[in-house]
């Protein structure tokens, strides 16, 4: 009989070369490409025409120029950015930080509850299936599809404006409200799945340990939920942030291109409706370093928090 040390050994896939050898980088290459082409050169290009009075009619169309840094003082001296920027802070702050952050981490916590016994736990548990089911659907449904039924419903004689004893249309009166909702509505799904995920990684025992020191209800949510989920926190605080500057579709689709209500639609009416796009990549360019900023902030704030 042959010893284990004689038999033929069989030739298997050596899965280190195909991760750590020259066939990885070369399936890396189609990402790398796909990465230059729709995401490097795009930002080269913006901040390169941000120093030129490139525009899309007249001379400047076929014969442009470096010009410095004009195109941003002109936007530091343009009444509609200052505006659009303080709505931009406004829209971010009440429908991202305060509407869907919140109303998704109270989502979150009020779905992993435990039901009461009997048929009100039944009861409860239908409820919570109808109320994620509906968040959900917000969720998936198209922005141009969400902008159009919010302009429906906020039109006057619209579900919304009934309810409310509204007689105009809300959404062209108050843009600023009506996106705020709008946002909040489509954005909170995101969040409590978010916070879901973090919830189920707290082990339960934890809780069990602070109920029996005598932890009330927001004592165990205060120092223990917050603490082992501000990770969580940090990341939704960031995600929905960059978003919520970078929406565009919902807003176009719902109030149409004011410049002097976000920072987005300021961008487009200045590259397609003034024909500058060399400005437009100015102001853009000064978002994406507020934004840089505000994340960095996002950090200092949550390593207080932890302290705290």
């Amino acid at each position: 009989m042959a010893s284990s040390s004689t038999r033929p050994k069989t030739r298997g896939i050596d899965f280190g070369t195909i991760v750590e050898g020259p066939l990885a980088r070369l399936l890396l290459i189609p990402a790398l490409v796909f990465l230059a082409l729709f995401v490097v050169f795009p930002l080269v290009w913006d901040v390169y025409i941000s120093f030129t009075n490139y525009a899309l009619v007249g001379p400047s169309a076929r014969h442009w120029r470096f010009i410095g840094i004009q195109n941003y003082i002109w936007i530091f001296t343009d009444p509609d950015f200052y505006a659009a920027l303080g709505n931009t802070f406004i829209f971010t702050a009440l429908s991202a930080l305060v509407g869907q952050a919140f109303l998704g981490l109270a989502l979150a916590v009020v779905f992993r509850s435990k039901e009461p016994p009997g048929i009100v736990g039944k009861i409860t548990k239908v409820l919570k299936v109808v109320a994620g089911a509906l968040v959900f659907i917000s969720w998936i449904i198209p922005e141009v599809v969400a902008g159009y039924c919010w302009a429906a419903i906020m039109t006057r004689g619209g579900l919304f404006t009934t309810i409310f004893g509204i007689n105009y249309d809300f959404y062209v009166y108050h843009p600023l409200q009506a996106m705020i909702i709008a946002n909040i509505w489509r954005g909170t799904a995101f969040s409590m799945i978010l916070f879901m995920a973090a919830l189920e990684s707290v082990p339960s025992y934890i809780y069990e340990a602070a109920e029996v020191d005598g932890a009330t209800p927001w004592q165990r949510f205060r120092y223990v939920t917050l603490p082992l989920i501000s990770h969580a926190i940090l990341v939704d605080f960031i995600l929905i942030t960059i978003w919520t500057f970078g929406l565009f579709t919902l807003l176009f689709i719902l109030i149409g291109p004011l410049k002097d209500y976000m920072w987005t639609l300021y961008v487009y009416a200045t590259a397609m409706i003034s024909y500058q796009p060399s400005l437009a990549a100015a102001a853009a360019d000064i978002m994406f370093i507020i934004t840089i900023a505000m994340i960095v902030a996002y950090l200092k704030v949550l390593g207080y928090l932890r302290r705290w």
